[in-house]
């Protein structure tokens, strides 16, 4: 209100004819300082309101802009790890039995012999050495790819991988876990699963890498299972059971592993390694 008034007071002032050329340019000058000094108070303020809701809006549109690249980025589908492929696999059965891993149209027989010697080493441990007979030992198949270049590996599938163990006597090499006497014929009225279509699954082993499979052996003789026919699947062959401990000595524990398409000895130095346990009382 004291505003209007001035301004009228000064308007009133440059219209009275007694005013002077130069009191008027005074009152002039002074209104425009006014005007200017009114404008330029009030347009910071608009410009820091202005300031204040661009601000927010623009810091929270940098603000959702930058979440939303990041989420993009951790959402976004890199690219697809290859579940058979491995530098320290420690079971390797648990990949041979991914669907992934499964090789289709591939038959284990039909897969011509690779020389992987110098690539691939084999070997099987025994935890503990020595056992009392009837004992239980761990076995431990490592499969290690002593080259600078992955190494594929097949195996066959039955529907599952089979690591199976034989053992023989140190000295005279006869099997020594086998019942005694010929295979009997199933029992009457038992009958046993269809086979299983054998199928190939492969494992890739990182250079200087390994896989590795864990098995348990126990140091019995043993007997025919008649019992366990019903239901066991025809690829482990007539059922079997423990029937006491082995006696004492040394005996070589073989692991005969689902390896396929390798080429080797006579001795099965890739696809059934050995190690020797002793037997004490």
């Amino acid at each position: 209100m004291h505003r209007l008034i001035g301004r009228s007071a000064s308007f009133t002032a440059l219209a009275t004819p007694f005013a002077t050329p130069a009191l008027a340019l005074l009152l002039v000058a002074g209104l425009g300082l006014g005007a200017s000094a009114g404008c330029g108070n009030k347009k910071p303020a608009e410009d820091a309101t202005n300031a204040a809701d661009g601000g927010d809006e623009g810091g929270g549109g940098g603000g959702d802009e930058s979440a939303g690249g990041g989420g993009g980025d951790a959402g976004a589908p890199g690219e697809k790890k290859d579940e058979c492929v491995g530098f320290d696999i420690g079971n390797i059965e648990d990949i041979l039995m991914k669907n992934s891993c499964e090789e289709p149209n591939v038959k284990p027989d039909s897969m011509a012999p690779v020389d992987l010697k110098g690539k691939l080493e084999v070997t099987l441990s025994a935890s503990p050495t020595r056992s009392t007979g009837g004992g239980k030992v761990d076995l431990l198949v490592t499969f290690a790819n002593k080259s600078k270049e992955p190494l594929v590996l097949h195996f066959k599938i039955d529907p599952v991988p089979r690591f199976e163990t034989e053992a023989y006597g140190a000295k005279n090499a006869k099997r020594v876990d086998m019942p005694a006497g010929p295979t009997p014929p199933p029992p009457k009225n038992a009958t046993q699963p269809p086979p299983s279509d054998a199928k190939t699954a492969r494992v890739t082993i990182a250079p200087n890498g390994s896989a590795r499979a864990r098995l348990p052996w126990e140091a019995v003789k043993m007997k025919w299972a008649p019992e366990r026919y019903r239901g066991t699947p025809p690829e482990r062959g007539y059922p079997r059971a423990a029937a006491g401990p082995l006696p004492k000595g040394k005996y070589v524990v073989k692991v005969l592993t689902p390896l396929v398409g390798v080429s080797e000895g006579v001795d099965h130095e890739m696809t059934a390694p050995k190690v020797e346990i002793e037997v004490e009382k």
